[in-house]
């Protein structure tokens, strides 16, 4: 990646330690790129650790020669021998603000014209329709544009502007360009087969789903065999295939007339909504395992429902259709002629999720056996790096280039997806299995010892000051929890079993109830909190 004038390109003779199989080097001063790169670059000053790995300061000064080549940063060479590697951190998520660029603009415009405008609905449609348009006729490394992304909200605050927003661009951008609506598809795939087919007749798209999270349950109940099942193979499938490189393997039949040839590269996208206790509960151990889950981008939003808008319906203003028109031209010709254009990054940028690739690394390794937390950060910066490269072609996609902004805003949702997913992973309120049962009576036990009892609940205060929780509290807080209430045998017999489970791992232990009686004249049974686990 060439720097142009602004880079302050120049040979430099007090630079001499150039490695001999380099050759002839020109030298590129990169110091204020890398400065708007510090609040991420700052990752790299935290303790040394004892574990081989690349020197930061070599790769900053390959970075530099490559550049002057006009090579791309990833064709750093390994350095000549290992040495000790420096432990990333990343500063915390901040509040999700408007995306940069025209996909900001595209997103407040869906935002204004909303039924019920909310920001992370708007968000998320942006995104999906730059991913349907985008996602075969561009690329990153070893893998197209394409995303996967569930909004998660509360019922009745306005995620229909999901599907109304998108409706209303692809309207009136058909007018002008009918192959528009191409990019966008609302069909319900009820199996892998039909979704195969879908995607060999029109290779690049993004399929607008309704109430995903139901999909997503149905999926996780059905038989190895059934169409459901065979859907969510072929989603987990179909995310990796995006690439030029990539082939969709074709489908055979004992009538010949129904096959389906492979087909290379397809960018099959997904954007849907759900409800937090719909999706939450639906995800299985398997789905974790399999690498189902890792593959979304989940969004979520907590807030209320806002009040109406008046103005919605609006037509998009006419440089937005004509600039949405020429990028989705451009990406059919690009398809037509089975070409896909590289996305460039500025060196900054790259820094930037060259630091963030190694912290999910670290989070990796850090996690251990436990799957559900490896996934989290499985995919991470592959996320991060196609939802940067999305917006850099929406903002020139003849000649589209990672930059700073747009890879500080890609890691900052990526990171708020894993953030809230690991809360709603220690509170137990991902999945129905004895697991998550456990994990929810832990986060229910500390909030009983840290928080204030409502008096709705009749706790004796003395009974919370020595540690004792009595069996109705735990009833109360259980019987609405996906993981207590979906147990085959009902709420009470799951909370039975899970504080058996507790009792057994010396976290909780059973007070005889004549003493329960005498103390604080409670008749139910009641637990002493021995210890409890510290929350990853």
């Amino acid at each position: 990646m060439s720097m142009g004038n602004n880079a302050g390109i120049g040979n430099d003779a007090m630079h001499t330690d150039v490695p001999e199989y380099l050759g002839p080097v020109t030298w590129v001063d990169v110091s204020r790129i890398y400065e708007q790169a510090a609040r991420i670059g700052e990752a790299d000053t935290a303790e040394t650790e004892d574990e081989p790995g690349v020197d930061p300061n070599y790769h900053a000064d390959m970075r530099r020669i490559m550049d002057s080549r006009g090579l791309f940063f990833m064709d750093v060479p390994a350095p000549p021998a290992p040495v000790k590697r420096r432990r990333v951190t990343m500063p915390t998520p901040a509040p999700l603000d408007w995306p940069p660029g025209f996909a900001g603009e595209l997103a407040q415009f869906i935002y204004r014209t909303a039924p019920r405008p909310v920001k992370e609905v708007a968000i998320v449609a942006a995104l999906g329709l730059l991913a349907g348009i985008c996602g075969k006729a561009w690329h990153i490394p070893q893998s197209g544009l394409n995303l996967y992304i569930v909004l998660i909200a509360r019922s009745a605050v306005g995620k229909e502007a999901m599907h109304s927003g998108i409706s209303a661009i692809i309207r009136a951008c058909a007018r002008e360009n009918p192959m528009f609506h191409k990019f966008v598809d609302f069909t319900e795939y009820a199996s892998g087969p039909a979704l195969v087919k879908a995607c060999v007749g029109n290779p690049c798209f993004v399929n607008v789903s309704g109430e995903l999270g139901r999909k997503i349950k149905t999926m996780a109940d059905a038989r190895s065999d059934s169409p459901q099942h065979t859907l969510q193979t072929q989603l987990t499938n179909l995310y990796h295939k995006s690439g030029p490189q990539a082939i969709v393997g074709g489908l055979g039949y004992s009538n010949t007339d129904n096959n389906v040839q492979s087909v290379a590269g397809v960018s099959y996208s997904v954007i849907g909504e759900t409800t937090p206790g719909t999706f939450l509960e639906s995800l299985t151990k398997n789905m974790t395992e399999n690498g189902f889950v890792s593959r979304w981008l989940v969004v979520e939003y907590a807030g209320e429902r806002p009040l109406k808008n008046a103005r919605a319906n609006v037509t998009p203003p006419e440089a937005m259709r004509r600039a949405l028109n020429n990028m989705a031209t451009q990406a059919d010709l690009l398809i037509a002629k089975d070409q896909s254009q590289f996305v460039e990054r500025e060196v900054g940028a790259g820094l930037s999720l060259d630091l963030f690739s190694n912290y999910c690394d670290d989070r990796i390794n850090e996690s251990g056996d436990d799957e559900a937390r490896r996934a989290m950060w499985n995919r991470a910066h592959l996320k991060a790096l196609r939802v940067a490269a999305l917006l850099a072609v929406a903002d020139n996609y003849n000649a589209p280039v990672i930059r700073q902004q747009h890879a500080d805003w890609a890691i900052n949702i990526v990171q708020r997806d894993i953030v809230a997913f690991a809360k709603r992973l220690d509170s137990g309120d991902v999945g129905t299995g004895d697991e998550a049962r456990q994990d929810k009576l832990f986060t229910i036990l500390r909030e009983y010892l840290t928080l204030e009892v409502p008096a709705s609940y009749k706790v004796h205060p003395e009974m919370k000051k020595n540690d004792i929780v009595p069996l109705h509290y735990l009833q109360k807080r259980t019987k609405r929890a996906a993981a207590f209430y979906d147990h085959r045998f009902g709420a009470n017999r799951a909370l039975d079993d899970a504080l058996g489970a507790l009792i057994a791992g010396g976290y909780v232990m059973e007070v005889q109830r004549d003493r329960v009686v005498e103390a604080y004249s409670y008749h139910g049974k009641g637990f002493r909190i021995l210890r409890l686990p510290e929350p990853d």
